[in-house]
């Protein structure tokens, strides 16, 4: 659904902003390998959700509270698009 895609680019954002605030810079270089989009076909969004697994598994020591449950629920949402 493209309500949801638009949803997950905002949170998305979100996060990178706070990152980049921060000056956060390993879940920025998990995350900008893939982000923002090169292709909405599927394979593009199975590259994004590994890379935001990736910062849930190797960087989560170092994202707020906040940080995480916004990650947590990215990669629901982007699990629920991509099996839609």
């Amino acid at each position: 659904m493209i309500h949801e895609s638009y949803t997950i680019y905002a949170k998305l954002e979100r996060l990178i902003d706070e990152w980049c605030e921060r000056r956060c810079l390993k879940p920025l270089f998990y995350i900008l390998r893939d982000y923002p989009l090169c292709s909405e076909l599927v394979h593009g969004w199975v590259a994004l959700l590994e890379s935001l697994l990736e910062i849930r598994s190797f960087c989560n020591h170092e994202l707020t509270l906040r940080e995480r449950e916004l990650l947590l629920e990215i990669i629901e949402s982007m699990r629920r698009k991509i099996h839609e």
